[in-house]
């Protein structure tokens, strides 16, 4: 049975162009936490969405609030949670995951490099792994494969041939764009060589999820979940109970 991780985008925070309130951020992150745990969902994954543009490597003060708003959400839910920083920085998502607890991190682009409208985003898995260990942190690492919003140097079946040799605990397959549905050719391929749990990570939705599920573990939902820009709790009920039939 496939696993929803719904995704609870947090408004800008503090050093972010369009930031506003601390206080804003943290209640609405705990409001969209509680509403996923009442529709269903099987865990959450916290990122800082609304720090556009993206920085490649987030300053301390992102690494502090979301720190403090994670742990503000799990006083309040009891699911797993995952932390991902925008755009690409997994030694801050690491640093958070261990002061909270957190059961995983996502990163966006672990190994090979790719052009993306940050920049030229590196692959740095070795030094992942190694601070990682180094802090004694236990939450696995969810790495995408030919993420969204990005230009691949390497083809899919690269990434997935060198997959094993990234150390990842799961791979995510996400469509072009942040809402846009996968490649449904692509996640059959993928399916067929990797033998690591596999999540569905962008264009998710109730209507399309149970042809989705037939192949992966998992699916990420955000934008679905979302009516007039708020998370609707019968939106996620509607896409939890299709993806569990």
């Amino acid at each position: 049975m496939a696993e929803v991780i719904g995704v609870v985008h947090l408004k800008p925070l503090p050093g972010s162009p369009n930031y506003t309130s601390l206080e804003e951020v943290v209640e609405d992150a705990i409001r969209d936490a509680k509403i996923l745990e009442e529709g269903g969902v099987d865990a959450i994954i916290i990122e800082n969405y609304g720090d556009k543009p993206f920085k490649k490597e987030v300053g301390k003060e992102v690494v502090a609030c979301m720190t403090a708003i994670a742990l503000e959400v799990k006083r309040e839910i009891s699911l797993p949670i995952g932390i991902n920083v925008l755009r690409n920085d997994a030694i801050a998502a690491l640093s958070i995951a261990k002061a909270v607890k957190a059961d995983f991190i996502r990163v966006n682009q672990l190994f090979f490099p790719s052009i993306t409208p940050e920049g030229i985003i590196d692959s740095k898995a070795d030094e992942i792994m190694r601070f990682k260990r180094f802090i004694d942190c236990n939450a696995m690492i969810f790495a995408d494969i030919s993420v969204k919003h990005a230009i691949h140097l390497a083809s899919i079946e690269d990434y997935i041939l060198n997959a094993e040799r990234s150390l990842a605990d799961a791979l995510i397959l996400t469509g072009k764009t942040t809402g846009a549905e996968v490649n449904l050719n692509e996640l059959k391929y993928v399916r067929k060589i990797v033998d690591m749990p596999l999540i569905v990570g962008s264009g998710v939705t109730a209507e399309n999820v149970s042809k989705i599920v037939e192949f992966c573990d998992g699916v990420i939902v955000g934008t679905y979940f979302k009516r007039r820009g708020r998370i609707d709790v019968e939106r996620v009920r509607k896409l939890v109970n299709e993806a569990k039939r």
